[in-house]
C-alpha cells in the first residue's frame, strides 16, 4: 500500500521526469527547425541545378550522382550508429523531391526563377 509520502515523491519525480522531457523536446525542436532549414537550402540549390541542366540541355537524371549521394549517406550512417536503411530512405526521399522539382523547372515552357510560385 502507497502512502502520502510515497505519492508526493512519486509525483516528484514525474514532475522532474516531465521537466526533464520538456528541456529535450526544445532541444528536438531546435534541431527540427535547422533540418527544415537545410532541407529548404537543399532543395535551392536543386532549383539552380535544374537551371543549368535545362540550360546546357543535359538529362534531369543522374543515376551516378544518386549512388554517390546515397552510399554516402549510408556510410555516415554506419559510422555514426545510425540505420543505413533509414538514412537511405531519408535521402531517396528528398532525391525523390528535387526530381519532381528539376523536372518542373527544365520542362517548363518558360525558364522562371523556381519554386517561388509554390512556396
Amino acid at each position: 500500500m502507497r502512502t502520502a509520502a510515497s505519492e508526493a515523491e512519486s509525483e516528484g519525480h514525474r514532475a522532474v521526469g516531465e521537466q526533464k522531457l520538456a528541456e529535450l523536446r526544445r532541444e528536438l525542436d531546435g534541431i527540427d527547425e535547422v533540418l527544415r532549414a537545410a532541407i529548404r537550402d537543399r532543395i535551392d540549390v536543386c532549383v539552380r541545378v535544374a537551371h543549368v541542366k535545362r540550360e546546357h540541355a543535359i538529362p534531369m537524371m543522374q543515376p551516378g550522382r544518386v549512388g554517390l549521394v546515397t552510399e554516402r549517406a549510408r556510410e555516415f550512417a554506419s559510422a555514426n550508429g545510425l540505420s543505413p536503411d533509414f538514412l537511405e530512405d531519408l535521402y531517396r526521399s528528398m532525391i525523390a523531391e528535387a526530381c519532381r522539382v528539376e523536372d518542373s523547372i527544365i520542362d517548363s515552357p518558360t525558364p522562371g526563377p523556381g519554386l517561388d510560385s509554390e512556396r
